[in-house]
């Protein structure tokens, strides 16, 4: 019996560190695909209260939620991305983070910028706790 009880917990930690996993690596990829598709809208709904933004263009700070969409939606519409690939994904960590290259066009000249994206666990919940474009 006791030998029973332990595989069951051993399995159900397993099984809730796979959930959380499998969370990890959707927002990672509603990430992606809403920074390829200028489509913020894909990802927004996993910023935390608040997010630590970096961009590229000198903006830098703590923003809502709210405020953290309007930001990053303001700076692809100066730098339009052209695509966009996480190239170095870390789920099974305390914090997981990824990181990629963003191609872009601002003004008819191309660019590209490295994108960092952390996450952090909220009321049971993973949320977006920073992004960096530069």
């Amino acid at each position: 019996m006791i030998i029973f009880a332990f595989f069951f917990l051993n399995c159900n930690v397993s099984y809730s560190q796979d959930i959380k996993i499998n969370d990890v690596s959707k927002i990672f990829i509603h990430f992606e695909d809403g920074l390829n598709n200028n489509a913020i809208d894909k990802f927004s709904s996993y910023f935390a209260e608040k997010s630590f933004i970096s961009l590229k263009n000198g903006n830098s700070g703590y923003y809502s939620a709210n405020q953290s969409y309007y930001v990053i939606k303001d700076f692809l519409s100066i730098y339009k991305p052209i695509s966009f690939k996480l190239t170095n994904i870390v789920t099974d960590s305390t914090n997981p983070f990824a990181s990629g290259v963003l191609k872009f066009n601002n003004n008819g000249i191309k660019g590209t910028a490295i994108v960092f994206i952390s996450l952090q666990l909220i009321r049971n919940q993973w949320k977006i706790s920073q992004i960096t474009i530069n």
